[in-house]
């Protein structure tokens, strides 16, 4: 069994879809502290003068760096809806397929989550269904594993904890903290993402923005062409690696 394992990300880009759609479990990291500028409360879509935009999520963040991320809590709900809310219709209001896309992620912003976590998983959920993605979630607090556990030794505990004889890892940070040699010691073989970002028409005359949010794709092509782009930029090897792993 091959998982993934990564921070709830909010309206993660393709690539974080990619590696969930690639294995038999991901694990969400939500006991883990909040990173600074991190897209655990954000993400980035762009306007069509080509303009980055963040949709940022409101939360209290005093003590965050020791408190685990499943406890911090959102506020100001309405200011950051309405905010995220104004830099979508602005971005792609002109798009054809605006109102298509809307009607489907628009639940987000009317539920007032008490949990940042909670928003967050429910904007994955939401990718999740509208890319066909059935790989199981499951969370890292529901998990038996040592608690003092930091970074690589942490990646590699979850792994042995949920039975995993593969890691399917980014090209990011995990590359400086993860030891390859001890995960395949414990029997766990890593393997690492290639995936190859689609390039697509986006609305505007700027130059391809690569790594936004999955939800400019979406905008952008609509929700049945988008999932062919999607499933077509996972390459046949990496959607085969649990194949492998068995």
């Amino acid at each position: 069994m091959m998982v993934a394992i990564h921070q709830p990300h909010y309206f993660p880009w393709l690539g974080y879809l990619a590696k969930m759609a690639s294995v038999d479990k991901f694990i969400l990291m939500d006991t883990v502290q909040l990173e600074k500028r991190s897209y655990m409360l954000r993400n980035r879509v762009i306007d069509p003068d080509g303009q980055i935009r963040y949709l940022n999520i409101s939360c209290e963040k005093q003590d965050h760096f020791e408190r685990a991320y499943r406890d911090l809590k959102t506020k100001d709900f309405e200011t950051w809806t309405n905010r995220q809310k104004g830099i979508l219709i602005s971005a792609y209001k002109k798009c054809d397929y605006f109102d298509e896309v809307w009607d489907v992620i628009a639940p987000i912003f009317k539920e007032e989550h008490e949990l940042l976590c909670d928003v967050t998983i429910h904007s994955i959920n939401i990718l999740r269904d509208i890319f066909r993605i059935d790989t199981p979630l499951v969370l890292q607090s529901d998990i038996e594993v040592e608690s003092n556990l930091k970074k690589g030794k942490l990646i590699l505990g979850l792994c042995k904890a949920v039975r995993a004889n593969a890691y399917y890892a980014g090209r990011g940070a995990s590359i400086q903290y993860l030891d390859t040699e001890e995960c395949e010691r414990e029997g766990v073989h890593v393997i690492y993402q290639k995936f190859q970002h689609p390039i697509y028409t986006q609305i505007g005359n700027h130059s391809f923005a690569t790594g936004l949010s999955a939800l400019d794709l979406l905008f952008n092509q609509g929700i049945e062409k988008s999932r062919k782009i999607f499933w077509n930029s996972i390459d046949n090897e990496l959607r085969n690696c649990s194949q492998i792993a068995h």
